[in-house]
């Protein structure tokens, strides 16, 4: 799934650039200066959303144009998201209220809104009973059942006031998972957990911040999973991959599992 590694290198370049992001139309397969970056298609079991058959859904380009801070983290890809009529997009004010022979009813801001395939379920604001949490949404319908309607997109998440802290926590409730990528040079702690980069060793790339006796090399496309707080609020499990590495700098990228309110 060639789009799918492209959209890995897009998350790459969201983290690493701190600036508006390339569309996927014009984001280029390799990142410049990594030639020998690889095919990232094994990363696809990590639960990322495979969305390319389905035409014209937004992008990470359609959210609006975000500066966080230093102490601050950033996540944003795909979404797809099956409603049942009752249920609420997690995080935003849209709620499924009924489904009859004019579309699907919605809720939005507690307004009447009709929605049939092809329109769209917007949301920007603060995640509901937490502070210092943002979400943006920017979805379409792509199809509407009898009791549910399918809809994809895109999302993001920004939350600041991060403090991440290393623990045998398992996030559970209500949770979003949404990719994650990130970069650090030797000596540099990934951002948003405790994993630092020491180098390339003859074993592979030397991770610090594991587990005490756990293996802290990996290679190109070995798995690495880190378990604890984002900050003391906010239980957080990362499943990632290891994507490029040299002698200065390491880039992975993967799945957060967050749980919020």
């Amino acid at each position: 799934m060639k789009r799918l590694s492209i959209l890995f290198v897009l998350l790459l370049g969201l983290l690493l650039a701190g600036c508006t992001p390339p569309s996927l139309s014009d984001l280029p397969i390799e990142i410049p200066g990594n030639p020998q970056l690889p095919n990232l298609d094994q990363l696809r079991d990590l639960g990322l959303p495979d969305l390319s058959s389905i035409p014209n859904l937004p992008q990470i380009n359609d959210l609006p144009i975000l500066n966080a801070g230093e102490n601050a983290i950033v996540f944003a890809g795909p979404m797809e998201k099956q409603i049942a009529v009752g249920e609420r997009i997690p995080g935003t004010d849209i709620v499924l209220s009924g489904i009859g022979a004019d579309g699907a009813e919605f809720q939005i801001g507690g307004l009447r809104a009709m929605r049939t395939l092809g329109d769209s379920l917007d949301f920007d604001g603060n995640w509901p009973g937490i502070g210092g949490v943002t979400y943006n949404v920017r979805l379409r319908v792509y199809l509407v059942g009898d009791k549910s309607v399918r809809a994809a997109g895109v999302h993001r998440l920004l939350v600041e006031n991060i403090t991440p802290q290393e623990q045998a926590v398992t996030p559970q409730g209500n949770l979003l998972k949404i990719p994650y990528a990130a970069s650090a040079n030797s000596g540099e702690r990934l951002k948003g957990n405790s994993l630092g980069y020491v180098g390339s060793q003859d074993r592979g790339a030397e991770f610090s911040g594991l587990p005490s006796g756990d293996f802290p090399y990996r290679k190109v496309g070995d798995s690495l999973q880190w378990r604890g707080y984002l900050r003391s609020d906010l239980p957080i499990e990362y499943n990632m991959r290891v994507v490029f590495y040299n002698e200065t700098s390491v880039q992975v990228a993967g799945i957060a599992t967050i749980q919020l309110p």
